[in-house]
């Protein structure tokens, strides 16, 4: 069934399942808007605090070892505590960090804090993925898709809330604390969700501890090594398009801004759409589809000169990696029935660990031959996860067959 999903055209989740439902589909909105929340102060910070570009990137980078390393410890946790638990405690540490972040200009408590937001991320963020797995039947993906479009909501919505206040004249300052009140009645709501409907019942505790670990099969690295060359090309077109488009291709910085919020927009309509479109196609399959659309994409944008043209290109290239994490997430739930919060957690390490790794990288061959040269990293990458994709098709077939 995991090798060939039928998806049935009913309900999206089951009743008992909704009030779980929503609550992770709100928390993805916020996460998506914690996203862009630092970058989108970045100039302000940088201007009233005095901070260098390395000390910049060091506070970012704070928050994506946060994630990395609660990505992978959140996913034991998920089975060993429960979902709630781990949820609600990475959104108390959020709420706490944001509600001090950027209170003073000291880059070391910044980055600390940073670190602590980015922990709390991604707790939440793994056990969304976690609980979907729950709650989704078995060779579905629309629950999944739907709810990572959140993501992308929050990351078209936030930069302009973002913009909207600092235009105002209030304290930028001002943003974080509010996040922090976000953050925290999120965490509130969450107490009184029932993920007891979602937790491990005693005979899947029971047939876990007497089946064989998971990192033993070659699927459970695989996913991780796709998602960590997705993020890559995710994560590096995303953060370098406005760039791109501002010293590569001569546009103004505003212009530059809203390819930012194209590249989003199709990743949006992508995560709706596709798991929608394909629901009846091999998960594995769409996952090489969409890893090709965008390579091929991206290296045809990177080769032409005309900002239109390049616009409609990265609009693909969102499309293309729309629906690979939330397809990948759901063929590890089905691969591994027994320790899914293991397998869970794992997978979305390699994907906190390529959102760390590729920004470094393409910075590194930027600065030496120009960051239109430098793009053809992201094609590289994409080439990559293309054909990692494609080898693992059998593997995934197999997996699908049986339980695991």
């Amino acid at each position: 069934m995991g090798s060939t999903p039928k998806e049935a055209a009913g309900p999206l989740v089951e009743e008992r399942y909704r009030s779980i439902f929503i609550g992770l589909f709100v928390n993805c909105v916020v996460i998506g808007i914690g996203m862009t929340i630092v970058g989108a102060t970045l100039p302000k910070i940088l201007g009233e605090f005095s901070w260098s570009y390395m000390a910049a990137g060091a506070v970012i980078a704070a928050g994506s070892i946060g994630d990395l390393v609660s990505s992978f410890s959140g996913g034991i946790l998920v089975e060993r505590i429960g979902a709630k638990a781990v949820m609600v405690g990475g959104l108390l540490l959020e709420t706490v960090a944001l509600a001090f972040f950027a209170a003073t200009p000291s880059v070391p408590i910044n980055f600390a804090l940073s670190l602590l937001i980015g922990f709390g991320q991604g707790a939440v963020d793994v056990t969304v993925s976690y609980a979907v797995v729950r709650i989704q039947k078995r060779g579905e993906s629309r629950p999944m898709g739907i709810i990572h479009a959140g993501y992308a909501i929050g990351c078209v919505v936030g930069p302009v809330a973002i913009g909207l206040t600092i235009g105002s004249g209030l304290s930028w300052q001002l943003i974080f604390r509010g996040m922090a009140l976000i953050v925290g009645l999120l965490g509130a709501a969450m107490l009184t969700l029932p993920f007891g409907r979602i937790a491990v019942t005693r005979e899947e505790a029971v047939a876990a501890t007497e089946s064989e670990s998971p990192a033993r099969l070659p699927m459970f690295y695989v996913a991780a090594a796709i998602l960590f060359l997705y993020s890559g090309l995710e994560f590096g077109s995303s953060k370098w398009v406005g760039e791109y488009f501002v010293s590569v291709l001569g546009c103004p910085a505003s212009v530059g801004a809203f390819m930012v919020s194209v590249f989003w927009t199709g990743l949006l309509v992508g995560r709706v759409a596709v798991p929608v479109l394909f629901r009846k196609v091999e998960h594995g399959v769409v996952v090489v589809a969409l890893a090709f659309v965008a390579t091929g994409a991206l290296a045809l944008t990177v080769l032409i000169r005309s900002p239109v043209a390049a616009g409609i290109g990265f609009l693909v290239v969102g499309l293309g990696c729309s629906a690979i994490f939330p397809f990948v997430m759901t063929i590890v739930g089905n691969y591994f029935r027994k320790g899914q919060g293991k397998a869970v957690g794992f997978a979305a390490t390699g994907g906190a660990l390529g959102a760390l790794v590729f920004p470094f990288a393409m910075a590194s061959v930027s600065q030496g031959s120009g960051l239109g040269n430098g793009f053809w990293l992201y094609v590289l990458v994409g080439l990559a996860l293309s054909v990692l994709a494609l080898a693992a098709l059998p593997m995934i077939r197999r997996g699908g067959t049986g339980e695991r």
